[in-house]
C-alpha cells in the first residue's frame, strides 16, 4: 500500500469506518509540546479565558433516582432548572465536592455560547483528522463539554453523523457498544438525533445489571480518554461517558454522512409521533405542538433525500464513464481500521473488547452507588421520583422503535414521487 500522510488517508476513510479509533499524539509536535492552545492551557488560563460568562450547569446527585435527565426539556416530567455560574466558580465547587453533587455544562455549541471568545474558538481545529476548512478551521462548529466528576451523559446513540472527541482537561471513561437492539432503545425524554437506551448505566439497579451481563450478547469497549486523546466513534454506536476527575473539559465534532438525509426522514417521523401524542398527554412539557409544522418537517426531509439520491446516481452514472484505473484508484484510498492502526502505529490505536474481569468490575461498581443509596436510608427519594414506566411511554417508545421507523420511512419513501 501506498505509504500517504494520515491527513490525506482520513479526509475520505474516516466517514466509513465502522468501529471505534483512538487517535494518540496526534494534536502532538515532534518536541512533545501541544499544538492546541486550547491543551496548553493550565486550570487557571482557563479560568481567565472564560472570564465572567455565566453558564448553565445541571446539578445531579449521585441517585439513581434523583439526578436529572441529560436532556429532560422534552421528558414527562418538568425540568430541573441549572444553575447559573462562571467557569471559575465551577471550579470552586468541584474542588469543594460540592456536597454529593456533579454539574455538567453539557452539549454546548461554540458559535451559540462563545462567539463573545474568539481566543476560545481560535485554540482548536480538527484539520488533522481530514476535516475541511469549513467545518474544521476553528471550533466554532464544535461542542464544549465542561463537567464535575460523576457527570455523565446517558448511554445512547446518535442518529446523524459519526463524532470526534478531544479530551481537553481531566479524564473521561468511555463505554461504547456496537450498533444493536439489545440496550432497549427508548426516544423519552426526547432529543433530536439522539435514541437513549432504557439502562441507567451511572447507577445501576440489580436488574439492569444481571441483564447486561447475560442479555447483551455484544462485546462493549471500555476506554479512558486522557487530554490530548481524540476518539472516534462511528454513526450508531451507543456510548456511556463519565467524568472520572474533579474538573474535566472535553470538545467534539459531529462530521457529516450520506446516510444523514436518510436519517433525517426517520427523526423527523419520530417528531410527527411524538408532537401528536403531546397534543393530549404530555401537556407539562416543552414539546412545540404544531402538528402542520412537523408534517411539513417529513416531507420537506423526503424532499432533501430524494434530491441527494438524485445526485448520488448522478455521480455514479459519471463514475461508470471513466476508466477502471480511476474507479479502483478512488477505491484504494479508502482504508480499514486495522490497515490505518498497521500503517500509523503512532497515532491510531484499535480499540479492544472489554476483557470479562473489567466488564464485570465495571458494572459492579455501578451497581454499589444504587446499593449505597439505599443503605443510605433514602428509599423516600427514590419511591417518590418518576418511573418513566407509563403505559404513555411504552406506546411512544413502541411507535417510535428504530425498527418501526424505519419500515415506515421505507414506505413512505417508496410512495413519494
Amino acid at each position: 500500500m501506498e505509504k500517504l500522510g494520515l491527513l490525506e488517508v482520513l479526509k475520505d476513510t474516516l466517514p466509513t469506518l465502522p468501529v471505534p479509533v483512538l487517535f494518540k499524539n496526534m494534536l502532538r509536535r515532534p518536541d512533545g509540546s501541544y499544538e492546541w492552545k486550547l491543551l496548553q492551557w493550565d486550570i487557571y488560563d482557563l479560568v481567565n479565558i472564560f472570564g465572567d460568562k455565566q453558564l448553565p450547569f445541571r446539578i445531579g446527585d449521585h441517585n439513581k433516582r434523583t439526578c436529572a435527565t441529560q436532556h429532560d426539556q422534552c421528558s414527562v416530567e418538568p425540568p430541573i432548572k441549572p444553575i447559573q455560574m462562571t467557569f471559575g466558580q465551577f471550579v470552586n465547587k468541584a474542588y469543594e465536592s460540592f456536597g454529593n453533587k456533579w454539574l455538567y455544562c453539557d452539549y454546548k455549541y461554540m458559535q451559540e455560547w462563545f462567539t463573545d471568545k474568539p481566543e476560545l474558538i481560535e485554540s482548536f481545529n480538527w484539520l488533522k483528522f481530514g476535516i475541511g476548512e469549513s467545518m474544521g478551521k476553528n471550533g466554532l462548529h464544535s461542542t464544549i463539554w465542561i463537567g464535575s466528576k460523576g457527570a455523565h451523559t446517558d448511554c445512547h446513540r446518535d442518529t446523524y453523523g459519526y463524532n470526534l472527541v478531544a479530551q481537553v482537561y481531566g479524564r473521561k471513561l468511555w463505554l461504547l457498544y456496537p450498533p444493536n437492539n439489545a440496550l432497549i432503545p427508548v426516544r423519552i425524554p426526547y432529543e433530536e438525533s439522539t435514541v437513549y437506551s432504557r439502562f441507567n448505566i451511572y447507577c445501576l439497579s440489580e436488574e439492569e445489571q444481571c441483564y447486561l451481563m447475560e442479555s447483551v450478547s455484544v462485546k462493549p469497549k471500555l476506554i479512558v480518554l486522557e487530554p490530548g486523546d481524540v476518539l472516534f466513534v462511528p454513526n450508531g454506536w451507543w456510548h456511556y461517558v463519565e467524568s472520572l476527575d474533579t474538573v474535566n473539559i472535553s470538545v467534539n465534532l459531529w462530521g457529516k454522512l450520506e446516510t444523514d438525509a436518510r436519517a433525517r426522514v426517520e427523526e423527523a417521523l419520530v417528531q410527527l409521533l411524538i408532537s401528536k401524542l403531546a397534543r393530549t398527554e404530555l401537556q407539562e412539557t416543552d414539546v412545540n405542538i404544531d402538528s402542520y409544522y412537523y408534517t411539513r418537517t417529513v416531507e420537506n426531509a423526503v424532499i432533501d433525500y430524494k434530491e441527494m439520491e438524485e445526485k448520488k446516481n448522478n455521480e455514479r452514472n459519471l463514475e461508470e464513464t471513466q476508466d477502471k484505473s480511476s474507479r479502483k484508484r478512488r477505491r484504494a484510498d479508502i482504508w480499514t481500521a486495522k490497515e490505518l492502526a498497521e500503517e500509523y502505529p503512532d497515532h491510531v490505536e484499535l480499540l479492544k473488547d472489554a476483557r470479562s474481569d473489567e466488564y464485570t468490575k465495571f458494572l459492579e461498581e455501578r451497581r454499589e452507588r444504587d446499593t449505597s443509596i439505599r443503605n443510605q436510608g433514602m428509599t423516600e427519594n427514590i419511591n417518590n421520583a418518576p418511573q418513566f414506566d407509563s403505559f404513555l411511554e411504552d406506546l411512544i417508545n413502541a411507535l417510535c422503535h428504530p425498527d418501526v421507523i424505519n419500515k415506515a420511512a421505507n414506505i413512505l419513501l417508496e410512495r413519494f414521487s
